[in-house]
């Protein structure tokens, strides 16, 4: 924040005049003291009243942001998914089949992204709809969660593992164990530390990444073992997978997201038809 009229106005590349007559239009707008000028010390000290729109004009100029980017898309006819990378390598093939066959395939642009990162992405416009994954179900006021799928986690370790002769394990029996793990940003972190404080052991992660093909070849070369959905399919054979057998354990759900105030182009309304015939999605919440 700036201290002084002087630092404001260079900071916009106007002249001093100009800022003070803006706030006084300001504070005659909404009859209260925005700042207070300290002259000894050269300084502005925003009052509460300063602070309390200060609260309200960033949530305005959010919202435009939000509005110059939607409007840039419609122009372009485009539409933006956001697809984590399990999500997008599990799921998206057989979406984009179905885009292609539309040809709609070439308006697609998708940002990647673990699932934390894309709701906020989302919530700001730069993405229209996601595909996200989550430990519960997803419940927002401002954006429209329609479930798809439910998967349960598992535990994935190197062929010459002591535990690759298992088939299934408890979460319990892993805490001498080091783990290579998605980045903080994913789901899998949420259920990962949901399991952890369950059976009452700090982890020894030794490795984190938003790849998982990195994290896979990390695991068969016994760096560690790892903890993700069933969903990933290793496709290789110095890897296996164990099922958790713990009670109430977490599931990996996934669903279509979306801004229930964004108003979608027809081409974005198709995209949204495809999804949900592709992906059958269970309900609305």
């Amino acid at each position: 924040m700036q201290k002084n009229f002087s630092q404001v106005a260079d900071h916009f590349g106007v002249t001093q005049p100009t800022i003070t007559l803006a706030v006084q239009r300001l504070e005659r707008e909404f009859n209260a003291r925005l700042v207070h000028r300290d002259r000894v010390h050269s300084q502005l000290i925003v009052t509460d009243a300063g602070q309390q729109l200060d609260v309200h004009a960033s949530a305005v100029l959010r919202s435009l942001h939000v509005a110059h980017q939607e409007i840039d898309r419609l122009t372009q006819q485009q539409t933006v998914l956001g697809l984590p990378p399990i999500i997008e390598n599990h799921y998206f093939p057989r979406v984009a089949a179905r885009l292609q066959a539309a040809g709609m395939l070439e308006n697609i642009r998708t940002i990647e992204g673990g699932s934390k990162w894309l709701r906020t992405a989302l919530h700001d416009g730069q993405a229209d709809i996601g595909l996200l994954g989550s430990t519960a179900p997803l419940s927002y006021n401002s954006l429209v969660v329609e479930e798809f799928d439910r998967q349960p986690f598992s535990i994935f370790v190197a062929k010459n593992h002591p535990l690759a002769r298992r088939k299934r394990i408890t979460f319990s029996e892993l805490r001498h164990e080091r783990f290579v793990l998605f980045t903080r940003s994913f789901i899998h972190d949420s259920a990962f530390n949901q399991l952890s404080h369950r059976n009452h052991f700090r982890p020894n992660v030794v490795f984190r990444s938003a790849d998982t093909h990195l994290i896979m070849n990390l695991v068969a070369e016994n760096v560690g073992i790892t903890f993700l959905t069933a969903l990933v399919d290793p496709h290789r054979d110095d890897v296996v997978r164990l099922d958790l057998l713990d009670d109430e354990q977490p599931a990996f759900i996934s669903s279509i997201v979306y801004r229930n105030n964004h108003v979608m182009t027809a081409a974005q309304k198709r995209v949204l038809e495809i999804l949900h015939a592709t992906l059958g999605p269970t309900g609305s919440h």
